[in-house]
Parts: structure tokens; sequence; C-alpha cells
């Protein structure tokens, strides 16, 4: 009897890695938050910051797993900027050193507070995709979304969107 199950091709497919080089570690409060609990569980004095040896070996190995043509960075936090943009000049020159002719893609989840015409021209410059975390109109989003000292944050937000606008 014939099979009727058409045979798949099974090629290695890519992943995706959300990379969260902060750790847990953000600079708001928001109510929701599942994720900035988590600094209650490394010891008072651990730094999350991700160190430029990981970097390295991150942007290296992950990009040598690929088996397709593009490799996406997901960028993601706690807040991804409080790293600097020093931390992300390096892997996009870590990046290009590795890309071993594959194209490379990044992609940075943000709250947006702390952007300002430095961040925004880099990004450009460097092709990012941007996503901006905003909960709605200016009442719904200062409810949830607080900085750490629980003033709101929604006009923060708004600057950082005209920025990346501009």
């Amino acid at each position: 009897m014939k099979s009727l199950v058409k045979q798949q091709d099974y090629s290695p497919q890519g992943f995706n890695v959300i990379v969260k080089p902060a750790g847990p570690v953000c600079n708001l409060n928001c109510r929701y938050c599942f994720y900035t609990e988590k600094e209650a569980l490394f010891d008072p004095n651990h730094n999350c910051r991700m160190n430029d040896e990981v970097l390295e070996t991150f942007i290296e190995e992950y990009i040598k797993s690929q088996p397709l043509s593009e490799v996406l960075f997901v960028w993601q936090g706690g807040e991804p900027t409080l790293m600097g943009l020093d931390f992300y000049r390096k892997a996009v020159y870590l990046q290009n050193k590795y890309a071993n002719g594959k194209q490379i893609i990044n992609s940075l989840q943000t709250n947006g507070t702390m952007l300002d015409d430095r961040w925004c021209e880099f990004m450009v410059s460097n092709n990012f995709l941007v996503g901006l975390s905003l909960d709605g109109p200016e009442d719904i989003h200062n409810y949830h979304r607080l900085d750490r000292n629980g003033k709101p944050t929604f006009q923060a937000v708004i600057h950082g969107l005209e920025l990346l606008k501009k």
C-alpha cells in the first residue's frame, strides 16, 4: 500500500535566542513584571551584566551554530540599554568579526526611557529593529509602568519614541 504521508525535508533549521545581557536588572518597577523579581535569586553583590568574554564567546558560537544565512540577535532585559552603548558597539564589532558571510540582524526591546540621540543614531546606523514597550494610553501605562522611585514613565517613553522617529 502506498503511503499517503508526504516525506518531509528535515534539513536543519535555525533557532533564536533571546539575550538578556543585563539579566533581570531594570530601571523600571512595573507592577506586573515577573522578571525583575529574579534579582532576589542573586547575591546582592552579584553583577548580572554580561562581561566581554561571555559576549564574544556567545556571538562567535551563536553565529557558528546557525545553519541559515541570516542570524537574528534579540536583545532584551530587564532593560538592555542599561548595558550602555559601548556594549552594543562591541557586540556589532564582534558580529562583523564572526559573521563569516552571514547576514546579522539585531532587534532590541526597550522601555525607551534611556534613549537619547546617540542611542538612536547608533541603532539606525546599525539597522537595529527596535521594539518599544508602551502599555497604551497615559493613564493605563502610568498605572502599570513606574520607575524605581514609583514615578510614572509615560512621558519618558513618548520622548524616546519621538527620538526614534526623528
